[in-house]
Formats: structure tokens, sequence, C-alpha cells
């Protein structure tokens, strides 16, 4: 009997409410309203998407941490793939064959040599102009680029006249080496 006559009283306090609340208690209630379907709306699929955001960003994390832990074997072979410092003359008529059979006309070369890995390895950084048609540089550099330890690092075309089908090139390159024991 206490219980329904406590629903009671609670009914008839829910029907006289705006009597004594006022106009305060009413723009609370609807600030509160407010708020929650504010929450509703907007703050909890944020929270859903951050959420789901760091999960992805553990996975990725983890899977750069397998990824790094086998780079170390990948970084020795790589190393053992490299050329000898001893070769160098070698790649060097390698480059002159190469230009010879792609019709690139190879001038003056520069290079200077640069230890590097604590004197591990040694990198010879080459510069050179030459000249050739379009497609015989497309294929020279192509071809350039596949010989191990070669990196270009820059490429300058020019063409003196628009006209002419031939290029004139600034090379720019690395060539890393091993250094024999």
């Amino acid at each position: 009997m206490n219980t329904q006559r406590l629903i009671q009283q609670t009914i008839w306090y829910l029907r006289q409410w705006r009597q004594y609340a006022g106009i305060l208690a009413i723009a609370a209630l609807i600030l509160l309203l407010l708020a929650g379907a504010l929450y509703l709306q907007k703050l909890q699929p944020m929270q859903k998407d951050l959420e789901r955001r760091e999960l992805a960003l553990q996975t990725a994390a983890r899977k750069l941490k397998q990824a790094a832990s086998g780079t170390s074997a990948t970084a020795s072979s790589v190393a053992k793939s490299l050329p000898q410092s001893n070769q160098f003359t070698t790649f060097l008529l390698k480059l002159n064959e190469l230009a010879g059979q792609k019709h690139i006309v190879l001038q003056q070369s520069d290079y200077k040599a640069t230890p590097e890995v604590s004197g591990e390895l040694l990198r010879y950084g080459l510069q050179f102009p030459a000249s050739g048609t379009y497609p015989d540089t497309q294929q020279f550099i192509s071809e350039l680029e596949k010989i191990p330890g070669v990196r270009i690092e820059n490429l300058s075309l020019s063409r003196p006249q628009i006209g002419e089908a031939m290029l004139n090139l600034q090379v720019q390159m690395s060539y890393l080496s091993e250094v024999q024991p």
C-alpha cells in the first residue's frame, strides 16, 4: 500500500512540477535534453571512430614491428649483393658499354669516393654530362638503375632547340660497394 501511495505522490508531483520548478528548471531540463541529444548524435560516433582508428594504428604498428624485425636479415642480404669496392673500374667499363649500346654519348665524368657505415661500404659519387635521344635516354637510365648498388640521385634533361631530337643530360648518381676486408 505504501508503494502505491508513493507512486501516486510521484505522479502528482510530476503534474505539479511546472509550479514548483520555475523557468530556470525548465531551461535546465531543455539544456539537459539537448546535451543528451548532442552526445548521442555527435560525441558517441566520434568516440567509436577514434577507437576504430586506434585499433587500426595498433595493428599497423604491430605489422611495422614485424617488418622491422625482418629487415635486419634483409639488410645483411642486400650488403652481400653489393659489388666489391675493387670492381669500380669494371662498373665504369660497364657504364660506357651500356651508353654505347643505347647510343648515349658520354663526355667527361667526375667521381669521388666516400666511406660509409663505419668504413664497411664505399659510395662513389659520379657526375657526367651526356647526350642522346629521349627514348635512348629512357632506356639507358632504366638499365642503369638495374645495376646493383646504383642510385640515380639527380637527372637533368634539356633540349637546346625545340626541333632537335638530341637531349643534353646531366646525370648525378652514386655507386655503393662493399669494402673488401
